[in-house]
């Protein structure tokens, strides 16, 4: 659900849409090998190496209270827009009910979502060598992967918490 679609009077949904893109103060980062860090503009992301251990369902990391990044027990790997009353998905690799047990974060710039046999299901990212790249989970919504030049080579396509591809995987 985007922003236009939330109940309420006009003044309440810009104010939603501020708290959506103000800057959080306090970042909560849930997964292993995460770190948070300041961007330009004084907003926050989940920070987090591309060589990190892999991810098994329940495994989550938030930049602030606005987004998160979560591998579901359904084997779909959701970016979440959050707010006080309703959570509701930006992004998300369609991926539910295709037997994916593990999200795999490639040192090399992608993701791999893989079967309990380690079959991929699906890649994420770019295919070309980048080593030591990092992804983020943005305070603006957006969820990317950047190279060590600090060049992003992949995107959810989801900053200012527009709504992307919900089935990303099978399209």
């Amino acid at each position: 659900m985007g922003i236009s679609q939330l109940g309420g009077s006009w003044l309440r949904k810009a104010a939603v849409r501020t708290a959506l893109v103000c800057t959080a103060a306090v970042t909560a980062v849930t997964a292993s090998g995460t770190e948070a860090m300041a961007l330009a503009g004084g907003s926050t992301a989940a920070r987090f190496t591309l060589a990190q251990a892999d991810w098994y369902p329940g495994a989550s990391v938030s930049a602030s209270y606005y987004t998160r990044l979560t591998f579901q027990s359904d084997g779909n790997l959701v970016l979440y827009a959050l707010s006080d009353t309703q959570d509701w998905p930006l992004w998300a690799s369609g991926t539910n009910g295709m037997g994916v047990t593990r999200v795999v974060w490639s040192q090399s710039g992608y993701v791999r979502l893989l079967n309990s046999s380690g079959g991929t299901v699906c890649t994420l990212g770019a295919l070309s060598p980048a080593p030591g790249g990092t992804a983020r989970v943005q305070n603006d919504g957006n969820f990317v992967f950047y190279d060590t030049d600090g060049d992003p080579t992949w995107a959810s396509s989801t900053a200012g918490f527009a709504t992307g591809n919900r089935n990303y995987c099978n399209t």
